[in-house]
């Protein structure tokens, strides 16, 4: 056994097998490594305090008390459990990947900006419980500023362990198209809570908030649905929770609720397949942003209460491991009220997979709509050259929530509630409802004969009056059924398609959008 008093040590301190000691009330100032075999239950302190970075490499071990000053860092190299105090003088302790466990009696002091653990990489603090805990504080961060949480328990909880992880970005599981959100997240997760566990994490204001704060709710997820079931209080600059489950993600949200659909266009859907094709996604012609905020269509497409444009990055536009889930087009979506579905509460553009799934703009997820209440609403879809469609508000008004287990699912494929009766869509020779086709001017009319019919809108405005012209590449409404070519004559040509396919080869049938 070695033991000491008060020491200083150069070099680094590197322990094999010997058992090493600080006596009570003594001190060993490192100024490089700590690097031990066994662990070092001394009632002394281990003072980390080098000019340049440190690390500690305890071997999954214990240590009793340590303090932290440094300003360039010290960095956890294994597994440790502290099992006295832990005091911050200068510097942050960095995990880097490893666990850092507190135990039940173990306690912090000192922390506060620069100075606090940082649980970086999958890195993690964990605190043991053997009594009740009444706002410990869990003394995390990132980056320069303290983002600690603060833990409260009741009930039998001896022997249990609640892990903390704080991340220094928005919370990868948050819904693509929220305008409001924190920065930053924190993942708890629970071994062995019989009573109750509550948190309560404090956020910086400046550097955290994405948007507006006014708009932001306390928001938990579990691994399948989030909840606005926290509390908020903007200005202690903190989220509070009553945690139920064994792992989750805290952080805050603007107030969303999640529309999950299908829908079919008739331009591009082929009956064989039972799949749209996505010919425009293949030509690289559909645009990253959101078309429907943009000439010719902002006209016909009016946004209400979704004050940006919605975006998706190229990557959405691969191809995917399954045909389904390809990317067809933009669609846009109209949240109407549910008495008589005339009054449209919010709109946003989505896209659409070629099985019809409406999506965000990260390809796969609900579509969320931002800043409203769960409730039932009337859903209307609409495309830039298909006639839009909408639930019928007399017959069903979709459940919009925030979880995604609970949100009715609207499939306008295979529908009895749609509005507008049969001539407000049409019938695939395969039983699927599908939106008519053919509005090559965008005014809600298909026709092929008489005044502004879109036979005569394709030759003119869009061929120049060429019957015989190509174009090629192209997005543009004039392109009917979206094989990103626009053609009067030769085969697949987008006149035949309106005359053929939507109007049944009659001159004289007109098709109308239908919406409440």
């Amino acid at each position: 056994m070695f033991t000491v008093g008060t020491n200083e040590s150069q070099a680094q301190l590197i322990i094999d097998s010997v058992s090493f000691v600080v006596q009570t009330g003594g001190k060993v100032t490192v100024t490089n490594d700590i690097t031990s075999a066994k662990g070092l239950p001394s009632t002394g302190k281990y003072l980390l305090q080098g000019t340049d970075s440190q690390s500690i490499n305890m071997n999954g071990k214990t240590i009793s008390n340590l303090e932290i000053d440094n300003v360039n860092n010290v960095w956890l190299q294994s597994d440790l459990t502290l099992t006295g105090s832990l005091k911050f003088s200068n510097g942050k302790f960095i995990t880097d990947g490893h666990s850092f466990t507190l135990s039940d009696i173990a306690q912090a002091s000192g922390m506060a900006d620069n100075k606090f653990i940082e649980t970086n990489n999958s890195g993690q603090v964990i605190k043991q419980i053997a009594v009740n805990l009444s706002s410990y504080e869990i003394p995390v961060g990132a980056g320069s500023l303290y983002r600690p949480v603060f833990l409260t328990t009741s009930g039998s909880n001896n022997g249990a362990k609640v892990g903390m992880q704080l991340h220094n970005i928005a919370c990868s599981n948050k819904p693509p198209s929220t305008s409001d959100y924190l920065k930053s997240n924190w993942t708890i997760t629970s071994n062995g809570i019989n009573g109750t566990l509550s948190a309560r994490a404090k956020y910086a204001e400046t550097a955290d908030v994405f948007g507006n704060e006014d708009n932001l709710k306390a928001y938990i997820f579990d691994g399948t649905d989030w909840s606005s079931s926290g509390t908020i209080d903007k200005v202690a600059n903190t989220i509070s929770f009553s945690i139920t489950n064994t792992s989750v993600n805290i952080t805050a949200i603007d107030k969303f609720s999640l529309l999950k659909a299908k829908v079919l266009l008739q331009g591009p859907y082929n009956t064989a397949t039972h799949l749209m094709s996505d010919n425009l996604r293949a030509a690289g012609v559909i645009p990253l942003t959101d078309p429907y905020s943009e000439p010719p269509y902002n006209t016909a497409f009016v946004r209400i209460n979704d004050p940006i444009a919605e975006a998706a990055d190229a990557t959405v536009f691969n191809a995917q491991p399954l045909q389904s889930d390809n990317i067809v087009d933009w669609v846009f979506l109209e949240l109407r009220n549910t008495v008589a579905g005339d009054n449209i509460v919010q709109t946003r553009s989505a896209l659409v997979q070629c099985d019809g799934d409406i999506v965000d703009v990260d390809g796969k997820s609900p579509v969320t709509f931002n800043n409203i209440a769960d409730g039932n609403y009337t859903v209307a879809v609409r495309h830039r050259n298909h006639l839009g469609i909408s639930t019928d508000p007399a017959t069903l008004t979709p459940l919009l929530t925030e979880k995604q287990s609970v949100t009715s699912f609207v499939d306008f494929t295979a529908s009895s509630f749609l509005f507008g009766g049969n001539n407000a869509h049409g019938v695939a020779s395969d039983g699927k409802y599908i939106l008519w086709g053919g509005d090559a001017n965008i005014n809600g009319i298909v026709r092929f004969a008489g005044l502004n019919n879109d036979k005569d809108f394709i030759y003119v405005n869009s061929l120049n009056s060429d019957a015989s012209a190509t174009l090629s590449a192209v997005y543009s409404p004039a392109d009917v059924n979206m094989d990103s070519k626009i053609k009067f004559n030769a085969l697949a040509n987008d006149k035949d398609f309106i005359y053929t396919k939507v109007l049944e080869n009659s001159s004289t049938i007109v098709r109308t959008e239908s919406l409440p």
